[in-house]
């Protein structure tokens, strides 16, 4: 029998068996459905766990993920992508410290705030959001008057945002005063201090799930659009938008962008940054 090998092309998928392959998913999993996602993202993840698999072809593939709840598992895990570390892109949470939260707190007049960060994946996103509050306000201030939510969509993500505990890999882009001040290092890594841990509430969440969006006056969706087709994109912008107030920001990933449809609804403040302000 010949298997696909490391260096054999990946196997194609037509609509069909994508659909079928995510059926089960669906069924067995309750992953979201997919459709929203773009096709060729999907379909180079899928092609790849199929080689990987050792499967000669998508059929044995459909196969294996009726028979093995272990390879519908890992399917659903290569699925869901999560690249991060702590102050990932060092200029936006630079501009987020001199600019932004000092111009949210500056509104609203020493009532609470709720930040929220968008596929969160294992917490550094938020975390670091939560350790800029600290050195800004101090942390009694910071505990006070900010709620920061954290949300993904695996599950296995959120379960290690929870432990906080983190590879050297992750704190590339934190300084050395700030990895003396809020890591411990251990014999399994470096683990986040428990004053700015309590500052983040994680959930797990299917961004389609317009209805369940929190009100909030900072959204972080950095690096998540760009898995999304135009369509699905508008929604959830849409739905961001109906939950920020007048002059909420969001910001979105570099390599992500305003569509023009949504252009009435946000003002550009950063276009470097990709920082935008609710009209």
């Amino acid at each position: 029998m010949e298997l696909f090998g490391e260096r054999d092309p990946l196997p194609d998928l037509d609509r069909e068996q994508l659909a079928a392959i995510f059926a089960q998913l669906v069924q067995q999993n309750g992953l979201p459905v997919i459709d929203a996602y773009k096709e060729s993202c999907i379909k180079r993840r899928v092609a790849s766990r199929i080689r990987r698999s050792g499967c000669r072809d998508v059929d044995q593939y459909l196969q294996l993920l009726g028979a093995d709840a272990a390879e519908r598992e890992r399917l659903t895990a290569f699925l869901m992508i999560h690249v991060s570390q702590f102050f990932r892109n060092p200029s936006l949470f630079k501009t987020l410290q001199t600019v932004v939260l000092p111009a949210l707190v500056r509104r609203a007049v020493g009532q609470p705030q709720r930040y929220w960060s968008i596929g969160c994946a294992a917490g550094e996103e938020p975390y670091s959001l939560a350790i800029l509050l600290v050195e800004l306000f101090g942390e009694e201030a910071a505990h006070s008057l900010f709620e920061i939510l954290a949300t993904d969509i695996d599950g296995n993500s959120l379960a290690r945002a929870w432990n906080a505990l983190y590879a050297e890999s992750a704190l590339r882009e934190v300084s050395g005063d700030r990895r003396a001040r809020f890591f411990t290092e251990t014999a399994d890594g470096l683990l986040l201090c428990p004053e700015v841990r309590s500052m983040v509430r994680f959930r797990q969440m299917d961004l389609h799930q317009v209805a369940c969006y929190p009100p909030a006056e900072l959204v972080l969706c950095r690096n998540t659009l760009i898995y999304f087709n135009r369509p699905a994109q508008e929604k959830i912008l849409h739905a961001i938008a109906d939950i920020l107030p007048q002059d909420g920001i969001l910001v979105l990933g570099k390599s992500e962008s305003m569509p023009t449809t949504l252009r009435g609804r946000f003002a550009t403040l950063d276009p470097v940054e990709r920082i935008y302000s609710r009209r």
